[in-house]
């Protein structure tokens, strides 16, 4: 049974005012530029839903993390096949729009220097002085946080060094 069919607008009238119309495939996707970029930036909320998915199912016992790791390994592994087919169906729907899948064009390299560098300003946040405005703090205390602070930065600064070495 040939599939059924509609009549698409062209994006542009004629002289008249008047929109011309083709006969075309119900199955075939027509979107214009926004609904590309909508749907692209979906998928890409979505993946990074995923990827939250993830960390929680391979929970590594953070002392930050809010959840507790509560998975059996079943679990997890039947999470991780739940997410591997989601990501594939999700490379598929775009497939069958006629999306290209979006182009890595970031560093990976980059993207963690970047991170590391907002942990290091975050850390020069924890400075003892700073912490001053929120009440009363003792010289040796202030100190002290001052020390932990730069040993902090001081870390994410050998991340940073690290990273800027090119094999």
């Amino acid at each position: 049974m040939p599939p059924p069919f509609s009549y698409d607008r062209y994006s542009s009238a004629e002289p008249s005012g008047r929109y011309r119309y083709r006969r075309m495939s119900s199955q075939q996707a027509r979107l214009n530029d926004n609904q590309i970029r909508h749907v692209l930036s979906v998928m890409s909320q979505v993946d990074s839903v995923l990827s939250t998915i993830e960390r929680l199912a391979d929970s590594s016992d953070s002392p930050f993390a809010r959840e507790a790791s509560d998975l059996s390994a079943e679990e997890r592994k039947a999470i991780q096949d739940l997410v591997a087919a989601l990501r594939s169906r999700m490379t598929s729907v775009l497939a069958t729009l006629g999306i290209p899948s979006a182009r890595k064009d970031m560093s990976a390299r980059w993207s963690i220097e970047s991170a590391l560098r907002v942990a290091d300003v975050s850390f020069s946040d924890l400075g003892g002085r700073r912490l001053q405005g929120y009440g009363d703090l003792d010289p040796a205390t202030a100190d002290l946080v001052a020390t932990l602070s730069v040993e902090l930065r001081r870390i994410t600064e050998e991340g940073i060094f690290m990273l800027r070495q090119r094999p």
